[in-house]
C-alpha cells in the first residue's frame, strides 16, 4: 500500500492533528478548510480546491455492475480512484487490484484496512480512513504502516535435536495452497521466529497438504498480520 488519507469532511481539527501526528499521506477536507489545515502542518490536502482535486485528481466511483469495474480500470490510468461498494471485500476489489493502479478504498476500522493492505498480498494503493476517533486513526495508520516493512530471514545451522518427551502439537490449517519455499513465521519467543514450512513437498511418508503447517507446540508464537504475534 502507497498512501494512507484521512476523511475530515465534515471538518474536525482532531483528525486533521491525528493525521498528522501519525503520519498519514493526505486528508480529505471541506474547501474552505484547506487553509487551516496549511495552519496546523505540512500535509497534503484533497478537495475542490486542495493539492489533490476532485474530479481533476481524484474520483470517486460506486461499482453496481461489470461496466463499473471497466470504468475504474480506464479511469485509474490518470487518475486516483476511489471504489465504494455495498461488500468490498475482496471482490470486486480483488480484480481491481489485479488489474489497475491508484485504487483507492475507504476503511473505518483496523480490521478493514488489513484487508485492503493483504489484497493479492500486495494491497490496494490507497485506504481513507473514515473513522471519527483520533485514537483509532492513529492506530489503523500504526497497523498499516508496520505492514510496509520488509521482514529479514537469515540462515541458520540446526547442531543438535535433544527429545523433549511428549507434547501438545498445533497444525495450522490455512485457506491457502502454498508453494516450496512458503510457510509461517513461529518460535518461541516473538523476537526469534523460525520459518516453518508448508507440507507443501512431496516425502515417502504422507502426501502433501500444501494449505497445512505443523507449527509446533502450543505455547508457541506465529507472526500475524500488522506485524503482531
Amino acid at each position: 500500500m502507497k498512501e494512507v488519507w484521512v476523511k475530515a469532511d465534515p471538518w474536525n481539527k482532531d483528525l486533521v492533528t491525528a493525521a498528522l501526528e501519525a503520519g498519514a499521506d493526505a486528508v480529505v477536507v471541506p474547501e474552505d478548510k484547506v487553509l487551516s489545515v496549511k495552519e496546523l502542518g505540512i500535509i497534503k490536502t484533497v478537495s475542490t480546491n486542495g493539492d489533490l482535486k476532485w474530479e481533476e485528481d481524484v474520483v470517486c466511483v460506486e461499482i453496481r455492475s461489470a461496466e463499473d469495474e471497466e470504468r475504474i480500470v480506464k479511469l485509474s490510468r490518470d487518475k486516483k480512484v476511489v471504489v465504494r461498494t455495498t461488500d468490498w471485500t475482496i471482490i470486486p476489489l480483488e480484480n481491481l487490484a489485479a488489474r489497475a493502479e491508484n485504487i483507492f478504498v475507504e476503511v473505518k476500522n483496523r480490521e478493514e484496512a488489513d484487508i485492503a493492505a493483504g489484497i493479492l498480498e500486495k494491497g490496494v494503493d490507497g485506504i481513507i480512513i473514515t473513522a471519527k476517533n483520533p485514537a483509532l486513526i492513529k492506530e489503523i495508520i500504526g497497523s498499516v504502516r508496520s505492514g510496509r516493512k520488509p521482514m529479514d530471514l537469515a540462515p541458520f545451522t540446526i547442531e543438535s535435536v535433544t527429545p523433549a518427551g511428549m507434547g501438545d502439537r498445533v497444525c495450522v490449517d490455512t485457506c491457502t495452497m502454498m508453494k516450496p519455499g512458503e510457510g509461517a513465521l513461529v518460535g518461541n519467543s516473538s523476537q526469534a521466529l523460525f520459518l516453518i514450512h508448508s507440507e507443501s513437498i512431496e516425502n515417502p511418508y504422507v502426501s502433501p497438504r500444501p494449505f497445512r503447517i505443523n507449527a509446533g507446540p502450543v505455547h508457541a508464537y506465529i507472526m500475524a498480520g500488522g506485524g503482531r504475534t
